[in-house]
């Protein structure tokens, strides 16, 4: 393999230099982030609040949402049943458990501004400690109110790749193929595709980058499945190479999709990273789109994004 390369312009970078001598296991993992672990930062560096908060799942946001308001609730029932629960005047428990659960649900009422008035705090201790939870929970709302404001607010492209790439017959020849498909009914409209093939040259041993051209590198909307194809000829980096030649240069693929979101009025971005034990040879995607049999409509088949036969090239 050595010499193949001299001919391609090394004018692109991913950002991850091109000194190293080995490549980490992915550049760019398959949901779009970047395999990257930083060290040496400092401890109150680590956090960044909003960034977080913003970008955790619903699943995790809602957890996080309810253990704190849980939490917060119990410390202050704590406050008040160690200041002492005969200072909640309407109180009508009587084991100690009881009353701590009325010191909770009290905390819980105050804590939403609800206040039903049947408890209410005696002397200016628990009414100072009812005043300050109070407000803490209202800033506590306020900041919830705005996370999830934010949270809808952000353009979120919800894009399917295919698990793998191919190299399939196309034309005489063959090709590099991936599939992309909008999982939402919403409508992405001037999409733009790029695509980098990066390695270890085996030359030097360093990372090379060069991009692939497409067979179509935009489309004006994405209404049904989108095939991206580079044909491997002459003039593609890739050509004469076979299976086991990308796995000696630990060839990546990395797959950059940009798009203009309708439904938000921005532009959206989506990545994805392929290694080449990713690549499938000898296949081609099976059809994820047909006419319903009345006639009327496109079905489209999201669970067939994935779905090949084996085809001879």
């Amino acid at each position: 393999m050595a010499g193949l390369f001299h001919k391609f312009k090394n004018n692109n970078d991913t950002g991850f230099g091109a000194s190293a001598t080995n490549q980490a296991e992915r550049l760019i993992n398959k949901d779009g982030t970047y395999n990257v672990t930083r060290t040496g930062v400092s401890f109150l560096n680590k956090f960044n609040s909003y960034h977080d908060l913003i970008a955790l799942s619903w699943t995790k946001f809602n957890l996080l949402v309810f253990v704190t308001y849980l939490a917060m609730n119990i410390i202050f029932a704590f406050v008040y049943w160690f200041i002492g629960v005969e200072h909640l005047g309407g109180m009508i428990a009587n084991t100690p458990f009881e009353k701590f659960m009325e010191a909770f649900f009290f905390s819980c009422q105050t804590f939403s501004t609800v206040g039903y008035g049947r408890i209410n705090p005696q002397g200016y201790l628990t009414s100072a400690v009812a005043s300050m939870e109070s407000l803490i929970g209202l800033m506590s709302f306020a900041l919830a109110t705005g996370l999830i404001y934010g949270r809808f607010a952000r353009p979120n492209i919800k894009l399917l790749k295919s698990e793998n790439a191919i190299i399939a017959p196309y034309k005489d020849g063959k090709a590099l193929m991936f599939r992309i498909v909008n999982a939402r009914k919403n409508a992405l409209i001037d999409l733009d595709v790029s695509l980098l093939v990066t390695f270890l040259n085996p030359d030097n041993r360093m990372m090379q980058f060069l991009p692939l051209k497409l067979e179509r590198s935009t489309i004006n909307s994405l209404a049904l499945s989108w095939t991206i194809v580079h044909p491997i000829d002459e003039e593609s980096p890739l050509f004469n190479f076979t299976q086991k030649d990308f796995e000696e240069i630990d060839l990546q693929l990395i797959l950059s999709i940009k798009a203009f979101d309708e439904s938000y009025s921005q532009t959206v971005h989506s990545r994805v990273g392929y290694v080449y034990n990713d690549i499938l040879w000898g296949k081609k995607f099976v059809p994820m789109y047909e006419r319903s049999e009345d006639g009327s409509t496109t079905l489209l088949h999201l669970e067939k994004l994935n779905e090949m036969v084996d085809a001879a090239i």
